[in-house]
Order: structure tokens, then sequence, then C-alpha cells
């Protein structure tokens, strides 16, 4: 008998569809959590620039961060977010992101911090 004919064939070809689907449904839920947090730490690295120029309060940086992070429908809120401002601007952005994956919940923590500087 020949190995196509015993079904040992179908079987590795069918766990290796479920391993890619599985692969692509991961890579689904998981990638654009990193893109929106790229993007945060993007917008909070201009915004340590702009606050640097403006002369912006500490309350004002938080609220933008906060805007940008509600805008990427992120999970931050006002106590994820600190900013010292004086001759150095610092931004930390502290928060946790579940993310739904049908057989595990995964808590992934991001932590972005920018210092910028002043001119």
């Amino acid at each position: 008998m020949r190995p196509s004919e015993s079904g040992a064939g179908r079987a590795k070809a069918i766990f290796a569809i479920a391993f890619l689907i599985f692969v692509g449904f991961c890579a689904w839920k998981i990638i654009p959590v990193y893109v929106d947090n790229y993007e945060l730490n993007d917008d909070i690295r201009q915004l340590a620039i702009q606050s640097t120029v403006d002369r912006s309060s500490a309350e004002q940086v938080q609220n933008k961060v906060l805007k940008y992070a509600k805008d990427l429908d992120l999970p931050v809120t006002r106590e994820n977010v600190t900013v010292q401002v004086g001759n150095i601007v610092t931004i930390n952005v502290d928060y946790i992101v579940p993310i739904d994956l049908k057989v595990y919940v995964w808590n992934k923590e991001f932590v972005d911090s920018v210092r910028n500087n002043q001119i």
C-alpha cells in the first residue's frame, strides 16, 4: 500500500492547513495592535518636539496623548500617561491591550517613552 493511499498524507495536509489558518488568524489579531502602538509612539514623539517649541503645559500634552490614543481605539487612561515638562519634555505611556485569540486572551503590555530636550 502506498503512503498516499493510507490517509497519512491527507492528515498531514489537513494539519498543515489548520496550522496556517491559525497563524493567519493570530497575525490578523496581533499585527493591528502593534501598528496602532507604532502610530501612537510616532504621535507622542512629534508631540514632544511640538510641546518643546510651544512650551505646552503637562496637562495640555497629556490631553493630546489621550486624544491620539482615543483616535486609535487604544485603552489608554489618564493614569497611564505621565508627562514632565521643563528643560526636558518627557512623555511616558504605559498600557495593556487584551488580544483575544479565542483559545487564550493575551494581555500585551506596551511601554512607550519619549524624551526631548529643549531647543
